[in-house]
């Protein structure tokens, strides 16, 4: 079996390659959501001019021709009859045990979590700049593409998407929980309430629902926003591929789409400290930022007009909008709309 897979290491076939630098070291664990990229992003990696010489070895837990309960056994003799020099193992969990392991100048796993003993490296869910250097489409292309199949490494629809989720849920309860969770998405929420919800709908343990959700979180799956200081208030519910609602449900709520896009580009891109309040979308306490949300501005008067304690502490206002650009003052606060692309394309610094 091994020799088998040895002969058969993965060709760089893929369309898109992953735009982010990571530097992988020996006995890495490569982290993060489905659907993100992290297998070609590997691959990718150690198909660099310096690698040529490695011998390598890929093998994928997933796979339905391999039992890695029984076909892992021998893995150590084998690195060394072989002179295995590089050692990829994807789709990894804690079901597997590895033998002890010859040395090796790489050995890489890839898996949904982090692991004990090995460099964790979080692979982060892809933003909309790296999205359009990978398809190397214009500017607008990319985001009607982006709008219309999400975040995800390959292009979804609805139904497909669906699948996707199933297939990562692995069962039929835990994707009842993710189900329910997405279809919150952008919701002021806590898991109590959530697990409340569900356990009138049917069997489920509190163990059970606790754990799942520690895992989407731990997988960079799901993510919870806190309130500015306001730590035990229920908080917002954000996902790494922000379509994921459209999937679940018929209900459609651009809106809060939009709120999830600009949520992952705060904490992927921009990486600054940030949170919501009862009438901004998020707060960013050291620029003394609000930032409101409206793709479309037809409300924004109404939403600036309810902005009250919010005035005490935050200096000026970002609005993001899907195409509009302007300035303006509301009650002695400045703002500045801007479009959603403007906003990815620059730094903090460029605009305030």
């Amino acid at each position: 079996m091994l020799e088998k897979i040895l002969e058969s290491y993965p060709k760089l076939s893929f369309r898109f390659h992953r735009q982010i630098c990571l530097e992988l070291q020996n006995k890495t664990c490569l982290y993060g959501a489905n659907g993100i990229g992290k297998t070609n992003f590997v691959l990718h990696y150690f198909n660099q001019p310096q690698f040529n010489t490695f011998k390598k070895l890929y093998i994928d837990c997933n796979d339905t021709r391999l039992n890695p309960l029984k076909d892992l056994k021998g893995l150590d003799s084998f690195i060394k009859e072989q002179n295995i020099n590089l050692l990829i193992i994807d789709n990894f969990n804690p079901s597997i045990t590895l033998p002890q392991l010859p040395s090796l100048s790489f050995l890489l796993i890839i898996s949904n979590t982090p692991y004990a003993n090995f460099h964790n490296i979080q692979m982060p869910p892809i933003t909309f700049n790296e999205f359009l250097l990978m398809r190397k489409i214009s500017q607008e292309d990319a985001l009607t593409q982006y709008l219309k199949f999400g975040n995800l490494f390959e292009n979804l629809n609805g139904q497909k998407k669906g699948e996707f989720l199933r297939a990562i849920a692995l069962d039929s309860m835990n994707f009842w929980i993710l189900r329910n969770l997405i279809l919150h998405l952008g919701q002021k929420v806590s898991p109590y309430q959530i697990y409340t919800k569900l356990k009138k709908e049917g069997k489920l343990s509190k163990d059970r629902f606790y754990a799942y959700c520690q895992f989407l979180q731990e997988s960079g799956i799901l993510f919870w926003l806190e309130k500015f200081e306001h730590v035990s208030s229920p908080k917002k519910l954000y996902f790494w591929d922000f379509t994921l609602k459209n999937a679940v449900s018929f209900e459609r709520n651009f809106n809060l789409l939009f709120e999830n896009m600009v949520f992952l580009e705060l904490l992927y891109h921009f990486k600054v400290e940030f949170f919501y309040t009862d009438k901004l979308d998020f707060y960013i306490p050291s620029l003394s930022l609000g930032i409101l949300c409206a793709p479309f501005t037809q409300t924004l008067q109404s939403r600036l007009s309810k902005l009250g304690k919010e005035r005490e502490f935050c200096d000026s206002l970002l609005i993001l909008s899907l195409n509009q650009k302007a300035s303006g003052e509301h009650l002695g606060m400045p703002y500045k709309i801007l479009p959603f692309t403007d906003f990815v394309a620059s730094n903090f610094k460029d605009w305030l």
